[in-house]
């Protein structure tokens, strides 16, 4: 079944010791899709918020924009680097033998972390800043957003 997808995840909730699943038509529609030739893990994880929209903001507007500018990077760039650099993904080539070929490292993802790994990830980073290039970043209480919408980024008002 070519394009079918592998995998289905859905929100649910716990009551009465009885788990309850958000949109059960479209979960077991998606599940009937499945290919039963195959086995299935089925995992039940707590669901914790992802970074806000606020966090999402003031990293952009703020973190970002002061490293791009001090760098002349543009923000794009500077998103890459600092994935890299404090979240970094490794990843190894090996041929049919299994022998390495090559190992690179690209940068994690935000886009699923807590409110709580974000905000680690952002304080980690205004440190390193103030530290290794004298560019400090104000804290997010107390740093004030520009108004205008900048590209593509979500950040702005």
């Amino acid at each position: 079944m070519a394009g079918v997808s592998d995998e289905v995840t859905a929100i649910a909730r716990i009551r009465n010791r009885r788990l309850f699943i958000d949109e059960r038509r479209r979960f077991d529609d998606a599940v009937s899709n499945l290919d039963e030739r195959w086995d299935y893990e089925i995992a039940v994880r707590r669901l914790y918020a992802n970074r806000s929209q606020q966090q999402n903001k003031f990293y952009w507007a703020v973190v970002v924009e002061l490293l791009s500018e001090h760098t002349g990077y543009t923000p794009d760039e500077v998103h890459e680097f600092l994935k890299m650099k404090f979240i970094p993904k490794r990843l190894s080539v090996a041929d049919d033998n299994g022998e390495i070929k090559g190992e690179f490292v690209l940068g994690g993802s935000t886009r699923k972390m807590s409110m709580a790994e974000f905000g680690k990830y952002i304080e980690t980073i205004r440190e390193w800043s103030a530290i290794e290039l004298g560019v400090v970043i104000p804290d997010p209480d107390g740093a004030t957003l520009p108004l205008a919408s900048a590209g593509g980024h979500g950040w702005g008002v």
